[in-house]
């Protein structure tokens, strides 16, 4: 399988934990949907643990899930050291300033052309100029 979508599926966040821990075995998904499913600030910490890890996923949408500044301060720090990703959805998450920023730093640092789908988050658009 390459190809899971779980959006709207009311995962919450113990769902993602199981999610983050399966992915640590997987080595053939490419694209993974967790859009809507209120996965809150921790998810966001167990899926960026994930993403240094792997070398498969390439399409990862996390739209509206409750992440915050902290699930997104996590993913940013994944991104400097994860070269496989190239679609982000972190859309209608309250990032916040500081995770602008500390994504916008990632992204200086990781080469890899990142495609941000529907980005709401105008902070994060303003810090990557």
């Amino acid at each position: 399988m390459t190809v899971l979508d779980l959006n709207s599926c009311e995962l919450g966040e113990g769902g993602s934990q199981a999610i983050a821990a399966a992915l640590r075995e997987n080595h053939t998904l490419t694209n993974l949907d967790l859009g809507c499913n209120s996965l809150g600030e921790g998810a966001g910490q167990a899926i960026a643990a994930v993403l240094r890890e792997n070398h498969t996923l390439t399409n990862l949408n996390l739209r509206s899930n409750q992440l915050g500044e902290g699930g997104a301060q996590a993913i940013a720090a994944a991104l400097r050291e994860n070269h496989m990703l190239t679609n982000l959805n972190l859309g209608w998450n309250s990032l916040g300033e500081g995770a602008a920023q500390a994504i916008a730093a990632a992204l200086r640092v990781n080469t890899t052309p990142i495609r941000w789908e529907r980005a709401q988050d105008r902070q994060l658009l303003m810090y990557c100029a």
